[in-house]
């Protein structure tokens, strides 16, 4: 059986700017505290985990065309990144395929559907463990061979989802969360849901109903008040199943290895990344042996 680890290196950058203080500098007065908190959430779960392959996932467009196109508001209350962040993620860029690891992206997309693609892509025989701070890669949980290991606060503490658990935390089973979260709405995405829905309601009417279309359909089997609300929500279900499930089928490309010890001797030293490099390099080694 082989096991892989797929980053959600968009995300987890972010999960760890906010949890770590824009105080951490280098020398040059540029913020390294996304970076210096990303390789030592990652390299302490590639420890505990020992995985055969990983993957760093990346955004290749943060708000894809596609989902633009079916829903114009889509992450259109996000401002734009602040520059330190920005800047390491370049510096992340440089410096993990110095390290010999793996970037892969989806062009046009998110790094969500470079993930739902590989993910998509494993066998009865694999086992893949998605690591993010994105609950929208919930959905991908797929009993026993994905599992979602989510960050649930700043840089440390995980929740780990197989379908048992995601039922038992949203009260529906993995393939259904898109559907819940079209019903409910996602606020970080700018995504209202339907009005009135809240998550007791939208966990029973997926109960009750197989699929959104058919829910929509039955509008007027419903109370009068949501009736109405679904009747007028055609259009928007339409849209979100664009919007909300992740990609399964893209072209992927891949960045590295290629490993340079000189490359990462250097970088380390010049943004004060020399002890999380070297906590990174002692798991991994570890990991290898």
């Amino acid at each position: 059986m082989s096991t892989s680890l797929l980053i959600d290196t968009s995300s987890l950058t972010y999960r760890a700017f906010h949890a770590l203080p824009t105080s951490i500098t280098d020398d040059e007065g540029h913020a390294v505290n996304a970076v210096r908190g990303y390789l030592d959430m990652v390299s302490t779960v590639i420890a505990e985990l020992a995985p055969d392959t990983v993957r760093h996932c990346w955004d290749d467009a943060e708000i894809p065309e596609g989902r633009l196109a079916a829903y114009p508001a889509y992450k259109s209350q996000r401002t734009e990144p602040p520059a330190e962040i920005t800047w390491q993620f370049d510096l992340l860029r440089r410096l993990l395929p110095a390290l010999g690891e793996v970037i892969v992206e989806a062009e046009g997309w998110e790094a969500d559907d470079a993930i739902g693609t590989l993910c998509a892509a494993a066998g009865d025989s694999d086992r893949v463990v998605v690591l993010t701070g994105d609950r929208d890669l919930i959905q991908l949980v797929r009993d026993p061979v994905v599992q979602v290991w989510f960050t649930v606060s700043g840089t440390k503490q995980l929740r780990r989802y197989d379908a048992a658990g995601v039922v038992d935390a949203y009260g529906v089973p993995p393939d259904r969360y898109a559907d819940f979260a079209i019903l409910r709405g996602d606020p970080s995405d700018g995504l209202p849901g339907i009005k009135g829905v809240g998550e007791k309601t939208a966990r029973q009417l997926i109960g009750r109903y197989e699929s959104l279309g058919a829910l929509v359909a039955d509008a007027d089997a419903q109370t009068p008040a949501l009736g109405r609300t679904l009747a007028a929500s055609g259009d928007y279900v339409d849209a979100m199943l664009q919007v909300v499930p992740v990609q399964t089928g893209l072209d992927l490309t891949e960045i590295g290895p290629d490993a340079d010890d000189d490359v990462v001797a250097e970088l380390a030293v010049r943004h004060a990344i020399e002890s999380p490099v070297d906590r990174w390099r002692e798991r991994r080694a570890g990991v290898a042996s």
